[in-house]
């Protein structure tokens, strides 16, 4: 075999190589698409409950209502309730925010604002029936 032969041989065997090499590297790259294909699916197909777990909603403090009760700030996200909150006497929104939102018992809440626990039952009683006016005045 002569020099120009065994060159020429050697070229063969690269362009070989080469021509392999591309052809299992796209048989990779197609046989990785249709695997791709058959585990994706289209937004476009997603069923309303499935596209409804995929949702975030975010909340920042920005958009919420703050109150400062005692050491504790309570974030209202609902506008119809922490206006109605605002519409109520300052005292009034203390002890409905303690109440429902801190849990605190009567005994506790008039410890902490210095009445007596039937002032703060009564007081309570009154703003929750005024919150649920307001409420529903701010529904319709």
């Amino acid at each position: 075999m002569t020099t120009e032969q065994h060159e020429e041989h050697k070229q063969h065997t690269f362009d070989c190589f080469c021509k392999r090499s591309l052809k299992y590297e796209a048989y990779n790259a197609y046989r990785e698409i249709r695997r791709r294909q058959e585990r994706q699916v289209n937004f476009s197909e997603l069923l309303s409950e499935d596209m409804e777990q995929l949702a975030v909603c975010d909340s920042y403090p920005s958009e919420c209502a703050a109150y400062a009760v005692g050491d504790e700030e309570i974030l209202i996200q609902s506008d119809r309730l922490a206006d109605a909150l605002n519409a109520l006497s300052k005292e009034c929104r203390e002890i409905i925010l303690m109440y429902f939102c801190l849990e605190m018992p009567d005994r506790e809440i008039a410890e902490h604002l210095d009445i007596s626990r039937r002032t703060v039952n009564t007081h309570r009683r009154r703003a929750f029936q005024e919150l649920q006016a307001l409420m529903e005045r701010g529904s319709k």
